[in-house]
């Protein structure tokens, strides 16, 4: 107990307020991805985007670049993110399966995490 009561009173303290959030992958390349969601999200968000393809789950870290509602659209947003090098790609690397996605594979497509740096 005394080691969290250190680190609760330690004056650089940081906390992550995470959320998932389901999300549409509109278009997919090495660098980022266009998203489509119901919320909108402040440029420079950070957050990992999972993917499961194949009932697999694949994850990366992604930063949010751009994001606007759609014209038209019933409360959807265009959220453009790229992919942040934060790791070297791992094995569930959204990165290393990238040339197997099609559309029709993708299934259960959330931001994870959602936080501000």
């Amino acid at each position: 107990m005394r080691s969290l009561d250190a680190i609760l009173k330690a004056r650089d303290l940081t906390a992550v307020l995470g959320r998932d959030v389901p999300v549409r992958v509109v278009d997919i390349s090495v660098t980022g991805c266009r998203l489509e969601s119901n919320r909108r999200f402040d440029t420079g968000t950070t957050a990992a985007l999972t993917v499961t393809v194949d009932a697999v789950k694949y994850s990366d870290d992604i930063r949010v670049m751009r994001c606007h509602r759609l014209d038209g659209a019933s409360g959807l947003y265009d959220v453009g993110v790229e992919f942040l090098w934060t790791t070297v790609p791992r094995e569930e690397s959204l990165r290393r399966v990238l040339p197997k996605l099609k559309p029709e594979t993708l299934r259960d497509v959330r931001l994870e995490a959602i936080r501000r740096m």
